[in-house]
């Protein structure tokens, strides 16, 4: 065994040493334990968050989503589409066409966004199994179907059992008139065919129509698309796709994937390096006392040191062991804090037993948990860094110290 690890190792567990240096080592090592731990819980949190909102949000978000730079809309002919989909690792294109509109129910009036979508839409998606009422039947001839978001139906006082049928009004676009405002509009009447619950963002911003029923409405040629939503195989190269798309069209489009069309994905990460900077802090200022254990070690076993240095060791070697047992301190306290902190959270996402309040209406029961071993490691190797950075401090100019000590 090496000579550094095993006087190391003899200081920190010898049995027959049991004194307030040891109690402070247990100590020290017991607030690294606490800290690290308390980062993997973090950590998992965040992910399951994360986790939880990409579950939402891949209900209907596409993979890719091909927009224009200039305007609202862009001219996607099937020629275009068709090279689209024969790229590798792409199942579909769905056409889209929105545009904020008015909606008027009785007396009632309220600005949303209408969303016209291709017959192809729900084979990609699952928004039809996120229904609350009605069904997802907007492609039928025989009326103008929409599917409202649950907040603006009920805004709006629109119900899918009366079948009472509401406008949609937008603003003309080949014709103004300033003596009379009404005919700078158009309108077409819809019919409620069901009523969709999602999140925040779907439930008060959207209704969903035909894109064939949307271009009539908002003026369009039949080629005109807001954007086009791209679906792809699971496991495919998204990166690469998205590079082949770039490529296929002279007068280059937006294309984002799904973290870049939804701001949430940049505060999560936020939130998550911001949770990681601010415990390894924590785990920093616990850390400050290996310090304390390593100089209080070094006071008792002066004489351990003299004698090693009459048996011809030099200081580098005595500053080895002592720097030693400091990452030992270090090392221990990331284990059993990893070891902790991931039995907690392994159980939270079990069994869920910590919850939220009852009288929250929360989508989930209890805090979400997903556990990743990238931040067993990182953590690991973060706790380990910053203990061997702060055992070296008591060890600068060990020989002047040690010439203090009476």
């Amino acid at each position: 065994m090496n000579l550094t690890f095993f006087i190391a190792r003899r200081y920190l567990f010898s049995k027959n040493n049991r004194n307030a240096i040891n109690f402070i080592s247990i100590i020290s090592v017991s607030v690294v334990a606490v800290a690290t731990a308390a980062l993997i819980i973090v950590l998992s949190s965040i992910n399951g968050f994360g986790k939880l909102i990409e579950s939402q949000i891949s209900v209907y978000a596409p993979d890719l989503k091909i927009s224009s730079f200039k305007g609202k809309t862009f001219t996607a002919d099937s020629v275009y589409v068709d090279k689209i989909k024969k790229i590798e690792g792409v199942i579909d294109v769905v056409y889209v066409l929105e545009d904020n509109v008015l909606i008027k129910s009785e007396d009632r009036q309220i600005i949303c966004t209408l969303k016209g979508i291709s017959d192809n839409y729900l084979t990609n998606t699952g928004l039809d199994l996120m229904m609350r009422d009605g069904n997802f039947n907007i492609f039928d001839k025989k009326n103008n179907y929409a599917v409202l978001g649950i907040g603006i139906a009920i805004e709006a006082g629109i119900s899918v059992e009366a079948q009472r049928s509401f406008s949609v009004w937008v603003l003309n676009r080949k014709y103004m008139s300033v003596a009379n405002p009404l005919e700078s509009f158009i309108s077409l009447p819809f019919v409620p065919a069901g009523v969709v619950s999602v999140d925040n963002y779907i439930d008060a911003e959207f209704i969903y129509a035909d894109i064939k029923v949307a271009s009539l409405l908002l003026q369009r040629e039949a080629t005109d698309v807001s954007s086009l939503e791209v679906f792809t195989k699971p496991g495919a190269d998204i990166s690469k796709i998205k590079t082949a798309v770039n490529n296929l069209s002279v007068n280059k489009n937006n294309i984002e994937t799904v973290e870049e069309q939804f701001e949430i994905y940049k505060v999560m990460k936020s939130e998550r390096l911001a949770s990681f900077l601010i415990i390894l802090f924590i785990i920093i200022v616990a850390s400050f006392s290996i310090v304390g254990s390593l100089t209080m070690l070094i006071i008792e076993k002066k004489e351990d040191i003299l004698t090693l240095q009459s048996m011809g060791a030099k200081m580098s070697l005595i500053k080895k062991i002592f720097l030693t047992q400091g990452w030992f301190i270090s090392i221990i306290g990331a284990i059993v804090g990893i070891t902790v902190g991931g039995i907690l959270s392994y159980f939270q996402q079990k069994f869920g037993f910590v919850t939220f309040p009852e009288s929250g209406n929360y989508i989930i029961d209890a805090y979400p948990i997903d556990i990743k071993l990238t931040d067993f490691i990182v953590t690991f190797f973060s706790v380990a860094f910053i203990g061997f950075l702060i055992a070296l401090y008591p060890l600068v100019n060990l020989s002047k110290r040690l010439s203090t000590i009476d």
